[in-house]
C-alpha cells in the first residue's frame, strides 16, 4: 500500500488578488507563515520522500518543511500547475486582455488540436496528471509528500477516478465542487497487491493546522 499526502502551496501575492500566477512567484508572508504551521503537522508525520512541482511557490512550501523534517527536496515538473497563456501569467483576472484571452482559451479547452498560444487544455492536463501519478506508483517509497497546485491537483484526482477515459464533463464536475485551501493536506493510497490496482481518497483538503 503507498501512501501520498498531496499538500498545495502557501498562499501567495497572486492568490490575494486574484492573478494568474507566474512560475517564479514566490509565497506572501502570510504563505511562510501557513507553511511554518504545515512544517509543524508534518514533523510529527512520518514520511519517506518530499517532492515539489518546479514551480517557486512549491518550492518554497517545500524547503521550509524540509527544514523542519531534514528531508531533501526533489524537483518533479510533472506536479506544476496548469500552464495558462504567457500573456496573462502576472495579471489579474479582470484584466480586459485577460478576460478575452481566457474566452479564447476556454473556447479551446475540449479540443485535443487548437490552442490560444503555449497554454495546456484539458487532454495536456489529463495526460500530465497520468503520468504524475504513474511515476509516483513507480517509486519505491511507501509514504510520500507531494507539493503541488490546485488545479493539477484535482486533475489527479479526477484520473484516479476515471483513469484514461476521464472526459471533460466529469472533469467539470470536479473542478467545480472540489475546492483545495492553500496548505491543505489530501491523503491518499494506491492499493498495488490486490487486483484492480486502485486508488482510495482517504481525506481531502484537511487544513487543521491552519486553526
Amino acid at each position: 500500500m503507498k501512501k501520498i499526502y498531496f499538500v498545495r502551496h502557501g498562499i501567495t501575492g497572486g492568490n490575494e488578488i486574484n492573478a494568474y500566477q507566474k512560475m517564479d512567484t514566490p509565497l506572501s508572508e502570510k504563505g511562510r507563515s501557513q507553511a511554518k504551521f504545515l512544517a509543524e503537522r508534518f514533523s510529527k508525520i512520518t514520511f519517506d520522500v518530499l517532492i515539489a512541482s518546479t514551480m517557486e511557490r512549491t518550492q518554497e512550501t517545500a524547503r521550509i518543511i524540509a527544514q523542519k523534517t531534514g528531508h531533501d527536496v526533489i524537483a518533479e515538473a510533472l506536479f506544476h500547475e496548469i500552464l495558462r497563456p504567457s500573456n496573462v501569467r502576472g495579471k489579474v483576472c479582470t484584466d480586459p486582455e485577460v478576460i478575452e484571452t481566457m474566452k479564447i482559451t476556454k473556447s479551446y479547452w475540449r479540443d485535443e488540436e487548437k490552442r490560444h498560444s503555449d497554454e495546456e487544455n484539458f487532454y495536456d492536463l489529463k495526460n500530465r496528471a497520468i503520468k504524475a501519478l504513474d511515476y509516483l506508483i513507480s517509486r519505491d517509497e511507501e509514504t510520500v509528500v507531494v507539493v503541488t497546485h490546485g488545479t493539477i491537483l484535482k486533475m489527479m484526482v479526477a484520473v484516479m477516478m476515471r483513469g484514461k477515459n476521464l472526459q471533460p464533463d466529469f472533469w467539470d464536475e470536479i473542478d467545480e465542487f472540489f475546492f483545495p485551501e492553500n496548505t491543505g493536506i489530501t491523503w491518499v493510497e494506491y492499493d498495488n497487491k490486490y487486483h484492480p490496482k486502485h486508488w482510495q481518497l482517504i481525506s481531502w483538503n484537511d487544513h487543521a493546522h491552519l486553526g
